[in-house]
């Protein structure tokens, strides 16, 4: 483990994924459930990872620290380029059943929902939101790279998902810093941050009911005794990982500064930026 508190810098990357109908959705090693998990999440996040940058900008002008603005600006960056690559993908992965075009108005509902908190919640909400993200998803990036989560198919979605969650990794500290910087209040970031989670996790398992409902004869490729008796020790040895370090974001002296980071994320992160078309 690389324990760190200082500061990398975070790397705007430009990827060119190619996404093909295809391409295994499967991409979690014979485990459809978490697969279509991820891809409920992913359907989300052109509406979500918009409404994180307008919450970045909007704590902008309370913004005081030049470091912390240059870091925001990155995040926002970042961020942009996530669900870019994630609508790209979503567009193909929608094309692939007829069913999927379920997904459409459930998306509109949730696009008005986080445009509706941008409008009519406070910026002290709407930070506290961010972070709870953040802290949940930067804490569950670092036990998918400990236990290799990614590394076990060659599908396109599972290197979108390993480019994805470095990134997390790479800017984890932002949202914390400028919660930290404008609000700086605990209670609440827990309190509000444990709503927000439970909050995308709901309308990731809305997203996801529509994919596995439509995907029966796929997923029962995916039941014969063996498959299951692996896939059940392995994710025992996941979640033995991932759970302890989401806990851990909820406790007064967390910093994601100082959270040990495994070789892996940094083997990760030189290999996309030798990938993509960084911009310093």
């Amino acid at each position: 483990m690389d324990h760190t508190e200082s500061r990398q810098p975070m790397t705007v990357r430009r990827m060119a994924f190619e996404f093909t109908p295809d391409m295994e959705r499967v991409f979690v090693k014979d485990d459809p459930d978490m697969s279509f998990t991820f891809l409920g999440a992913w359907i989300m996040l052109p509406y979500l990872e918009p409404y994180l940058i307008r919450t970045m900008r909007d704590a902008l002008p309370h913004v005081k620290d030049p470091q912390l603005v240059d870091d925001l600006k990155r995040f926002c960056a970042q961020e942009g380029e996530h669900f870019r690559q994630h609508a790209r993908a979503n567009d193909i992965i929608r094309s692939l059943n007829p069913a999927y075009e379920a997904l459409r108005p459930l998306e509109a509902e949730l696009d008005a929902e986080l445009k509706r908190f941008t409008r009519e919640k406070p910026l002290k909400f709407n930070l506290a939101y961010a972070e709870g993200f953040e802290s949940m998803t930067s804490a569950s990036s670092r036990a998918q790279f400990e236990c290799g989560l990614y590394d076990r198919t060659d599908s396109p979605l599972a290197h979108l998902a390993k480019w994805h969650v470095m990134e997390e990794l790479e800017h984890r500290t932002v949202a914390f810093d400028i919660y930290e910087h404008v609000v700086g209040d605990w209670f609440y970031r827990v309190r509000t941050g444990f709503w927000a989670q439970k909050h995308y996790v709901g309308w990731v398992n809305r997203f996801k009911k529509v994919m596995v409902d439509a995907e029966g004869e796929l997923i029962a490729r995916y039941q014969t005794p063996e498959i299951v008796a692996a896939r059940k020790a392995y994710n025992k040895h996941y979640w033995g990982r991932a759970l302890p370090r989401i806990l851990g974001t909820y406790m007064p002296w967390y910093n994601p500064a100082k959270v040990d980071l495994p070789p892996e994320y940094e083997t990760a992160r030189l290999h996309y930026s030798d990938v993509a078309s960084a911009l310093a």
